[in-house]
């Protein structure tokens, strides 16, 4: 995604908020009034399906009742992370730090913010801070190894990676990015055996194929390349990644990593959730 693209993002999502004193219609509970409890399921809700509107309205609406509520801007930050809208995804999130610094949500959630304003050492930081331990622990290994791989340490972002699917084998995030790192610094094979066993997942999307894409690039397979490229991208286009892929492979490893590293196509992506 583009930095034009990511700011017209951010701007949807700040104009989103600024609808919320005129979406009275919608209620908060089926009572029709404000319940901070059921506002926050229900912005919950809006949030995993994807139905980001109704989501910043809720979380605003809860917010309205409670002020200082954590769940409801540890929500609405989660909301402007998943538009792109890092800014203010980080406001939200430095508010909650500021009176509960030991809030690991917030405390990911900040670094995915940083991760994405292209600030991975000053997310390095906050993860520092955040506990490695408990059910949060592979998010925050999943961010530390994205912040890595942007810094071009790819080994301790590997390291980071594998913590992190120890704890949870199943996290898709977590092998994707695994695999691409492992394409990145010269281990296609690997990067092949990581990333393959997803295609066959439902939670497999056009980031995952092209990042499988790329590693079998890096091993000279261009067929099996544009046979991936081809089912997100039209034939002009797939074979301009093709083109894009073998100029990858002939770069030296440092020098490859640097050039994928100003590609924000192939960034690997940091979630503040699963």
């Amino acid at each position: 995604m583009g930095w034009r693209q990511m700011r017209m993002l951010t701007m949807i999502a700040v104009s989103l908020c600024c609808l919320t004193a005129g979406c009275g219609s919608m209620n908060a509970d089926s009572g029709g009034e404000d319940n901070y409890d059921s506002t926050i399921r229900q912005a919950d809700d809006a949030r995993r399906t994807r139905d980001f509107r109704s989501a910043i309205f809720l979380y605003q609406r809860a917010l309205q009742i409670d002020g200082d509520a954590v769940s409801a801007k540890v929500g609405l930050g989660q909301v402007f992370l998943a538009v792109g809208a890092n800014d203010e995804a980080a406001a939200q999130f430095r508010d909650v730090l500021a009176a509960r610094a030991n809030d690991q949500a917030a405390r990911v959630g900040l670094a995915s913010a940083l991760i994405g304003m292209g600030q991975p050492a000053l997310a390095l930081e906050q993860l520092q801070a955040a506990a490695v331990s408990g059910p949060g622990a592979p998010r925050v290994f999943n961010a530390t190894g994205v912040a890595l791989d942007m810094l071009g340490r790819h080994a301790e972002a590997q390291t980071n990676y594998r913590k992190g699917i120890q704890l949870s084998p199943g996290d898709v995030a977590l092998r994707s990015n695994l695999g691409l790192s492992l394409a990145i610094s010269g281990q296609p094979e690997e990067a092949i055996a990581t990333l393959a066993p997803l295609m066959g997942t439902s939670s497999v999307d056009g980031r995952i194929r092209q990042n499988l894409a790329l590693a079998y690039a890096m091993t000279g397979n261009v067929e099996k390349a544009l046979e991936l490229s081809r089912r997100d991208l039209d034939e002009q286009s797939a074979q301009r990644q093709l083109s894009y892929f073998i100029y990858l492979k002939g770069l030296p490893v440092d020098i490859r990593s640097l050039e994928i590293r100003r590609n924000p196509s192939f960034f690997p992506q940091s979630a503040a959730e699963p």
